[in-house]
């Protein structure tokens, strides 16, 4: 394969994988629909509450399928950026005070207190796309740790960079997981085993991709029990 033709095929490689992986995900909930559904057409006895007890059991289902369709169109759209993001000079503090307002009340039912400890600085991107970031980090933190426990954000400049960490006090990710852990409708065991996440491991999948297109990093420190720390870098405004 010449090295102009490369490229390409890697491409289409990857399209075929994300169409491959994707089916397999939708996979899932539409058959657990199409059997309740079948079972309990089959039986003679279905009463008022057992049809009650099948709609809220589909609902779940399809509010499954609307969050998996969801995240599959948010990375879709950040394939083509330039059509979907308007970047422009924003306040780093004004951007985690508004993700913080929007993940403050799935906090509150836990209890886990969000200590902003951010000093401002100014950035370049888009205000859509860099409070959904935070979003996504956060919720990850919040899903991921126990009652009454505190998340902290901080951030930092360095050279020609801004540093922003978000240190959770939660499950944490084992080392065997950490590589692995931005991939596609990859779930680390810790994920896995915990019955309400209601993840696809999409989430850390869009992150890192908003980031990309804001030429920046974002990367994961972690230890089984102790925690987590997101470390994300952006370039400073200019």
């Amino acid at each position: 394969m010449t090295k102009t033709l490369r490229p390409i095929q890697e491409m289409v490689d990857q399209q075929n994988r994300f169409v491959s992986d994707a089916s397999h995900e939708l996979k899932t909930p539409l058959t657990s629909l199409k059997t309740a559904m079948e079972v309990n057409l089959r039986n003679k006895n279905l009463n008022l509450e057992g049809s009650k007890q099948l709609i809220e059991d589909s609902i779940v289902e399809v509010n499954k399928l609307s969050r998996l369709s969801d995240g599959l169109l948010q990375l879709s759209q950040l394939e083509t950026p330039k059509e979907n993001l308007k970047f422009e000079k924003l306040s780093l503090k004004k951007i985690i005070k508004e993700s913080i307002g929007q993940i403050n009340p799935m906090a509150r039912q836990k209890n886990i207190l969000i200590k902003d400890q951010v000093k401002d600085f100014p950035i370049n991107g888009s205000q859509y796309g860099l409070t959904d970031l935070l979003v996504i980090i956060l919720d990850n933190a919040i899903k991921y740790s126990n009652e009454k426990k505190s998340i902290f954000i901080t951030s930092k400049k360095i050279d020609k960079k801004i540093f922003v960490f978000v240190k959770d006090q939660g499950i944490g990710i084992s080392k065997k997981d950490l590589p692995y852990i931005f991939d596609r409708f990859y779930r680390a065991d810790s994920a896995r085993a915990k019955k309400d996440s209601g993840g696809y491991g999409l989430g850390l999948s869009i992150a890192k991709k908003i980031i990309e297109v804001h030429q920046g990093e974002i990367k994961m420190e972690s230890k089984l029990g102790k925690g987590t720390t997101v470390i994300i870098s952006l370039p400073v405004f200019s």
